[in-house]
Formats: structure tokens, sequence, C-alpha cells
């Protein structure tokens, strides 16, 4: 089980690369994505073993990386949509 400081640096380490992977969409550069799914998995597993307020203090920044996944998922949608259509 990692400790809330480590799930912290986790957490900004993949918010990271969520926000990196965006940006090189936007120049057309699509990352490899395919262990994202497995680390946020890990991730959430490790948030729901701390005790209730250290998971509580940690849901803003959870929230946050949640967003920002989701709308990656949509900037790929409309990528691989302009890409049917060239």
């Amino acid at each position: 089980m990692k400790n809330k400081q480590e799930i912290i640096n986790e957490l900004k380490r993949l918010t990271a690369l969520i926000e990196q992977t965006h940006t090189k969409l936007g120049d057309g550069t699509v990352e490899g994505l395919s262990h994202l799914e497995s680390d946020v998995e890990v991730l959430c597993r490790h948030i729901i073993a701390l005790p209730t307020l250290e998971a509580q203090s940690v849901q803003p920044m959870m929230a946050d990386m949640i967003t920002k996944l989701e709308t990656l998922g949509i900037a790929l949608q409309e990528f691989q949509t302009r890409l049917k259509g060239i």
C-alpha cells in the first residue's frame, strides 16, 4: 500500500502525462496510452485503501486528473474523426 505522499506524487505524474499527451495530440502526435488505464486503476485501489480522511484529502487532485482524462478522451475521439475524414 502506498502512503498519501506517494499517491499525491503518482497523481501529479499521471496528470502531467495526460496534459502532455493532450498537448502532443494538438500537434498531431498520438502517444501510446496502453499503460494509462492500468496506472489509473492501481492508483484508485491505493486511494481506496487510504484512511478515510487521507482519501478525502486527495479527492480534489483525483477529480482534476479525471476531468483532464475525460477532456483527453474527447480530444482523441475528435482526432480520430478528423483522421477518418482525410
